[in-house]
This record gives C-alpha cells, structure tokens and sequence, in this order.
C-alpha cells in the first residue's frame, strides 16, 4: 500500500489544526490521535512524553515506514513536538521549522541509495478541536519546502553540483477531519497549496566538459489545491491491498491547478535539447476502492515549444484540450465487472514551419486536429491484481487474467487535414466460441460510422505525390464496398455488424 503510506507521510506535515468547537480535546487526546493515525498507516513509533502544566512534550520523536520491496525504509526525526491545550476546548500543536526526512533502499540486482530530504515549515500554525474519535485539523503555512539534502549511491556520495531538487508550496492552508468508526478510520482532507513550484537537476559526475550529461525540469502551478477521501481499516497489514481492500479500503482524491509553466532541458554527450510548455489550468483524479481503480487527467490550452540538434528550427504545438480517463476493476470475481477508457486530443495545431517539411505547397487544411475516444465495456477479473503472487500465475501464459465479456464505443472522432471520421457502436462477446474468430471470443454486435471529406482527401495526396492514382482509385473502391455516400457532398456512411454465427455484414451485405 505504498500510495497509502505516502499519503500518510505528507500529512505528518500537514495533518493537523482547528477552529473551537463544542466538544473538547486534550493534548494527551490529540497525540493519541496521531500516533494511531500514524501506525494504521504502518508507521513504527517511538517517542518520550512528559505533561507540564497545560503543555504535552513529545521528545526525541522517530518515526520508521518499511519499504520491503526495496529492502529500506523512511525514516523521520523530531527533537520535540508540542501539543498545548488552549483553554477553549481547542489544542495548539507545535513543529520544529525543520524536518530531516531519511531514505534508503537496497533493491536486489540495482544500486543502493540513501536520501536526506529537508522539510521545511515557515509560518507553520497548527490547531485541533473535536472530540475523540471526531478531529478536526487546520494548518496553515506561509510556505512548504522539500529539498534534497543529500544523495549517496552505492557508497559514493553525490555532489550537490551534481543533484538537485526543491518542491515548494505556500501560502498553504487545509484541513483534515478524522473520524474513528468502528475498526475504520475516515480521513476527509482540502488544502490550498498557492504556488507549487519544483526545481529538478541532475549530472553525470563523471562526465564533464564538452560530452557533458545532464538533465533539468523546472516550473510552476498556481492555484493549486488537493483534496481527499479515504476509509483505512484499523489493525491489517497495510501492505496486503487485497485484504485490506475486503475490509473496506477506498481512497479518492483530485488535484488541479489554474495555470502552469515549465522549463526543461537535457544535454547528451554535449548536445542540448531544450523547451518550455505551459497550460491553463487542469486536474488529476484517482481512486481505489473495491470497486477498482479510475484515473483521470486532463489539461487546457497547452503549449509546448523545444528545440533539438536533430531540427535547424524550433518546433512547437498547441492543444486546446488534453485528457485521459481509465476504470477498470482490481479484485477477482464471479460477475462481469465495469471498466472504461477515455482519450481527448481537441484543437492540435503546430507550427507552419512543421507543415513545410511535407506540404510546403500548402495543399493540406491546416485546421486543429481532434482525437477523441470514449470505451466502456464490461470485464470478469480471473485474479486478484493487486496479490503480487497471482500475478506471478500470468507470466508463464499459462493462466488468464479475466475475460472480455461487452464492449461499447461510446464516441469516436477522428479529425484532421480537412477530413473526419465519427462512429460508436457495441459488441458482445462469447468467450465459450474461441473457433469462430481464431483464439478470439466470438462477438456480436454493430458499430456505425461516418466518414466526411476522404475524397477530398485522396485526391490532394494525390496532388502531393503521397500516393499514386492507380492507389487511389483502389482505395476508393474499397470505400464504396463497406460504405454508402451520405445526405452531404463527399460524405459516407457504414454499418458493420457481426451476428452471433459469426456472419459479418457491411450496409446489410455480407461480407463474411
């Protein structure tokens, strides 16, 4: 459960804050608190404590993640932390300015790493009100830091001439409600990061000069915010997501930004490719549950421009619209379950002196050019995804991992150089007839399309010498086999459709 176990380690930083309310916490309450918050998520905890007066200590504070599959860990220490009872039902929580963050992995076979992350808090302010078992946390930072601090691999230390890094946020302000139900922890948190701006370098030390390698990545999101949704089971082992799915995990989140901008850079035996890109706003939303999993991204007015020593000029592009959205289910079952698959190019354009290199005649639409593609389909999980020894089971071919059971397209569009293809359709399948199709499970169903503009197409190719015309008039009579001219000048239809024998039909003929 590693996503599970980073999530947990931000909120270290900015887990906790709040209003006063009704109901009353203690420091020895609010600590509790984070300390079962902190080991559901894995973490081994040591910690000295002492109450003096209205104020809770928590000394010499370590904090230890198992990360098994790289034979390491990460670690965190604290000199103190203190947890200070305000007198209004409400506590303060005190954090040092600074947070060494520990990692080292020692993976089998590669090279072994250790890490010294800096975290750093400026104007940091905490408060926690509630009651127990009903948190309520809200911070608040002028700003947020995590910087590299030191890097060694295999033994060598890397110099910092060598290796860079810094991911900064502020001014941030969030909170996070904790609700104990039960065996399961609820986590509901919103934050406001500002600015999120990141800084990434890195060299080959042993190489320098003219045959230099290195690599840059830098830039900026404003408006960036976060928020979250998760239900963790209490008392399983985190790293066992199949167990722990069946009791109920399910994590949700989204982030978005309202613009960004970046720079990057890359230098390969002294030869440098450079650019700059930069949107205007977009979002990224995950989730895991027993459901499955979803994904979705998506970002607006793109704009991207690099050069490289492979081209004489610059080359650049824009995009009106980016995304890409996936569901498909995790755990095995007996049932067909939902799966889905999104894809959205909208309003491609690049530069003129791209379209030079083949159509210096200009003899091709320079229009945006729009990709889109909308999947939904239902899918029976032979496995459990997540169980790395049944994924095992798959890679001697010997066992499936599921079945296709239905398959719609929902939308297609294709468009470009002055032509368009439109379509949706759906199939089932009949995963019992692996004979009809070849290995393949027989479908049935239909898909209808519209195609506008491929005449018109053909023949400026043609005009281009892309194709010849003996080519071209071959092309267009396959067209005329599967397709019918539309209400529209240089338009078509096409229905094809698979009947359960296995005939498969064009416009009503069977061709199959």
């Amino acid at each position: 459960m590693r996503f599970a176990n980073q999530t947990a380690t931000f909120g270290v930083a900015a887990l906790l804050a709040a209003q006063p309310a009704m109901a009353d916490v203690t420091p020895q309450q609010v600590w509790d608190d984070l300390d079962a918050y902190l080991q559901s998520f894995g973490y081994e905890v040591s910690a000295t404590e002492s109450m003096a007066g209205d104020t809770l200590t928590v000394s010499d504070l370590s904090l230890r993640l198992a990360i098994p599959d790289a034979n390491g860990g990460l670690s965190m220490a604290m000199e103190q932390m203190t947890f200070t009872d305000t007198g209004d039902g409400s506590v303060r929580v005190d954090l040092p300015q600074s947070i060494p963050i520990s990692v080292d992995v020692a993976p089998e076979d590669e090279e072994s790493m250790q890490m010294v992350i800096d975290h750093g808090l400026e104007g940091f302010s905490m408060l926690v009100s509630g009651s127990p078992g009903d948190m309520t946390y809200d911070y608040e930072a002028t700003r947020m830091t995590l910087a590299l601090g030191s890097l060694t691999v295999d033994g060598e230390d890397i110099p910092r001439s060598a290796a860079r890094a810094t991911l900064s946020a502020g001014p941030v302000d969030g909170e996070t409600q904790v609700t104990v139900t039960g065996e399961q922890r609820h986590i509901v948190q919103t934050a406001s990061l500002g600015e999120l701006a990141y800084d990434i370098f890195g060299r080959d030390p042993e190489v320098d000069g003219d045959s230099e390698n290195s690599g840059m990545f830098k830039g900026s999101m404003s408006g960036f915010a976060i928020e979250s949704d998760s239900t963790v089971p209490m008392g399983l082992d985190t790293s066992d997501m199949p167990a722990l799915l069946e009791a109920g995990f399910s994590v949700s989140g989204r982030m978005s930004y309202d613009a960004s901008e970046s720079q990057f850079s890359g230098t390969e035996d002294g030869k440098a490719t450079t650019g700059e890109s930069s949107s205007e706003g977009g979002s990224f939303e995950f989730a895991l549950s027993p459901d499955g999993v979803r994904y979705a991204t998506s970002a607006q007015a793109l704009n991207i421009s690099m050069t490289t020593p492979e081209f004489p000029f610059p080359l650049s592009a824009e995009m009106d619209e980016m995304g890409l959205s996936f569901s498909a289910p995790l755990s095995k079952s007996d049932e067909p379950q939902d799966f889905s698959l999104g894809l959205t190019l909208a309003g491609f354009t690049t530069s003129d002196m791209i379209w030079n290199i083949f159509d210096p005649g200009q003899v091709l639409p320079r229009d945006p050019a729009t990709i889109a593609l909308d999947l939904t389909g239902k899918a029976t999980p032979y496995i459990d995804f997540l169980d790395p020894e049944q994924v095992e089971t798959l890679e001697g071919g010997d066992t499936k991992p599921g079945e296709l059971n239905a398959l719609t397209l929902e939308n297609l569009q294709v468009k470009a150089v002055g032509a368009e293809i439109t379509g949706s359709g759906a199939f089932t399948f009949d995963n019992s007839d692996l004979e009809t199709f070849d290995g393949m499970p027989a479908p049935s169903g239909a898909i209808d399309l519209t195609v506008a503009g491929a005449n018109g197409l053909i023949d400026r190719l043609v005009e281009m010498g892309f194709i010849p015309e003996e080519q071209a008039m071959g092309t267009r009579m396959m067209m005329s086999m599967f397709g019918v001219p539309g209400s529209e000048p240089d338009t078509m239809t096409s229905k094809i459709e698979v009947r359960e024998n296995g005939q498969v039909f064009a416009n009503g003929q069977r061709i199959k």
